[in-house]
């Protein structure tokens, strides 16, 4: 039997009795040349562009199930990612575990704390993605900081997020005795804990995570520190990110999931963004774009992302979810739900149609609710009906009791431009909307019931941002809708 062999034989062995190659005799042994090919090829810290994009959790905790093995493959997959990010936690046994929340109640099939399990009974969770994250997302088992290192350093730069003093110091340990050093960046809401990591060699990043922390965790201080990197969140106020760009600090933000904002954090100098679904953030090809729905996929795509999603809430009630291949549903209810299409992007702003069936699954208690399509936004930010939101652009809505209207929605008003009467809904409708855009005019048409359209010279935005959904308030209930053959022509 050769060494490498011979080395071979003992990780399978110590695999089945749960031991490590640090703990017996072939530790010593030079590496197989398989593996010292690997670590010639990893992927290091210093490879990273000049505006990095991460993958929150994985891929990004809207693209896929966070924190877990899927995610993880899909965000090594992603040429848009260019460092993943993983949390860890220390379990009873001193076992690092890939996990965010402190307890399991959220995304498994148990209860509890993590740091009160053992690695037998953490492993032997059910992630039961399939109920919260939806679409074909399939059920699994959370990994292992050992389980995790083995099967994905070196194949991104990767952003370890201990969760407390003393996962960071078993992430420094686990890091340094692997000698991925160069390939991993450590982050944390602790300032100390970033010093220890920044002592032990590594690349450390302070997370700033609201006003009252940066009063403490100022520019000035962090240096003071020895460190260089920061991530703020990217509601942080214009002014205080500037501070710490301002300050000479390599700065991230967090949380970024709207160009938009990506393009107004680039003029502060910011230059790492780390968001939920990096694909779309980045915008950088027309990869995740198409002209056509995806819904038959029964798989989030790019960009889908309601006015209140966020990474800890990723249910139906925040974004929809599919029924059946081809049809992608919001529930009757009391909120809101508008989610963007960010795969939807016309391919002439000034000159499209935009198709749309509309099923109308359940009938709200209020008759005036409506289902619609807003589009021609000039910017993605989160979808609002009040007159005073954001939104700049137009909305086509159909209501319960048939009426078709046209809207142009500013930051300052939502003007009726046109409407016109047309059959009432009833459950199990579908209803057929085509609308049409030119440099000068938008239109509207329900072409199921003989054609019945609305129609206004207005040439005021010609944006590129889509979005479909529902109308509902806490008196007037919305219907139950479900969108198929979307598509531009």
């Amino acid at each position: 039997m050769t060494m490498y062999s011979a080395r071979r034989a003992y990780v399978v062995l110590g695999a089945a009795l749960g031991l490590t190659l640090s703990a017996g005799p072939w530790a010593a042994l030079p590496t197989p040349p398989a593996a010292a090919d690997a670590a010639a090829d990893a992927v290091r810290l210093a490879d990273l562009p000049a505006r990095p994009f991460t993958g929150h959790r994985g891929a990004g905790a809207y693209l896929a199930p966070e924190n877990t093995e899927q995610a993880f493959a899909a965000g090594v997959a992603d040429p848009a990612a260019d460092m993943l990010e993983f949390d860890v936690q220390v379990l009873a046994d001193g076992a690092g575990a890939i996990f965010h929340d402190l307890t399991v109640d959220r995304i498994t099939t148990s209860s509890g704390r993590v740091a009160d399990l053992d690695s037998a009974a953490f492993k032997a969770l059910t992630i039961d993605a399939r109920s919260w994250f939806g679409g074909t997302a399939a059920n699994t088992r959370p990994l292992l900081l050992d389980e995790f290192l083995d099967e994905f350093a070196g194949r991104k730069a990767l952003l370890a997020h201990p969760k407390d003093t003393a996962a960071t110091r078993l992430v420094i340990s686990e890091i340094t005795r692997r000698g991925l050093g160069d390939q991993v960046r450590i982050q944390t809401f602790s300032r100390s804990d970033a010093v220890l990591a920044k002592n032990a060699g590594m690349q450390a990043q302070v997370l700033v995570g609201g006003t009252t922390q940066a009063t403490t965790d100022t520019p000035a201080a962090i240096k003071a520190d020895g460190l260089k990197y920061v991530s703020l969140w990217q509601g942080l106020p214009d002014a205080t990110i500037r501070s710490y760009v301002a300050a000479g600090l390599t700065v991230s933000c967090y949380d970024v999931d709207r160009q938009y904002r990506r393009d107004q954090l680039y003029r502060l100098g910011v230059a790492g963004i780390d968001g939920n679904d990096p694909v779309y953030s980045r915008g950088a090809t027309a990869a995740y774009r198409r002209t056509g729905d995806p819904f038959a996929t029964m798989k989030y795509w790019y960009g889908h992302m309601s006015q209140t999603q966020n990474a800890a809430n990723v249910s139906a009630a925040h974004r929809g979810s599919f029924t059946a291949p081809g049809w992608w549903s919001i529930p009757r209810g009391t909120s809101p739900l508008f989610v963007r299409q960010g795969w939807a992007v016309p391919p002439d702003p000034k000159n499209y149609v935009l198709h749309a069936w509309i099923r109308y699954d359940a009938l709200g208690s209020d008759a005036t609710r409506w289902a619609g399509v807003y589009f021609s936004g000039r910017y993605d930010h989160a979808f609002n009906d009040a007159a005073n939101a954001r939104n700049s652009g137009y909305t086509a809505i159909l209501r319960q009791n048939g009426s078709l209207e046209l809207y142009r929605k500013s930051p300052t008003a939502t003007v009726l431009l046109k409407k016109v009467a047309t059959p009432a809904l009833k459950a199990g409708t579908i209803a057929k909307i085509s609308i049409r855009v030119t440099a000068t005019t938008v239109y509207a048409r329900r072409y199921d019931v003989n054609g019945a359209s609305v129609a206004a010279t207005d040439g005021t935005y010609r944006g590129a941002y889509i979005y479909l959904g529902r109308a509902a308030a806490a008196t007037a209930q919305g219907p139950g809708v479900s969108f198929d053959n979307v598509a531009f022509s």
